[in-house]
């Protein structure tokens, strides 16, 4: 029976370890679960997303809210033709984080063109792919970027 359960926390393991320990303990099963449904690089986003942050003189944002009632809003610096800084902020899901996270990636150091092209697509085969359920994700994602474009001057 205790090879059952060998994924679980024993209560003798709760009494013996901090907090900090007992946070690593379940952050591991966590993990363990979601490398099930996600690539690497979908974690990878998630757990360090890049670009994370509001751009306070940006010279461009939009916030939008997608079918899930998730939010993001992504901020663009442009210096010259290209997009120097890009930021994100987002109350999303993990899958939402990790989309707005490489999205932000892609587009930084391409011109408004270049960057208005990038497709739900291409960002979800960046990403290493996403369950079904989670494509929305991507679109929100790609518009939000998108808005953030179209109101450049």
């Amino acid at each position: 029976m205790a090879e059952k359960f060998s994924n679980t926390i024993s209560m003798r393991d709760v009494y013996m370890k901090s907090d900090d320990e007992i946070f690593d303990d379940i952050e591991g099963l966590v993990l363990k679960d979601a490398a099930k449904l996600y690539s690497p690089t979908v974690i990878e986003h998630f757990n360090s997303p890049h670009n994370f942050g509001a751009i306070e003189d940006a010279h461009a944002n939009t916030f939008m809210s997608g079918i899930c009632g998730d939010t993001i809003g992504i901020f663009v610096t442009m210096a010259g033709e290209k997009i120097s800084e890009i930021g994100f902020v987002t109350n999303g899901c993990g899958p939402t984080i990790a989309c707005a996270s490489a999205l932000t990636c892609m587009a930084k150091g391409k011109n408004p063109d270049e960057a208005r092209k990038i497709s739900s697509q291409q960002l979800i085969e960046f990403l290493g792919g996403l369950p079904i359920e989670h494509t929305h994700c991507a679109d929100l994602a790609v518009n939000t970027l998108r808005g953030t474009l179209a109101k450049l001057p």
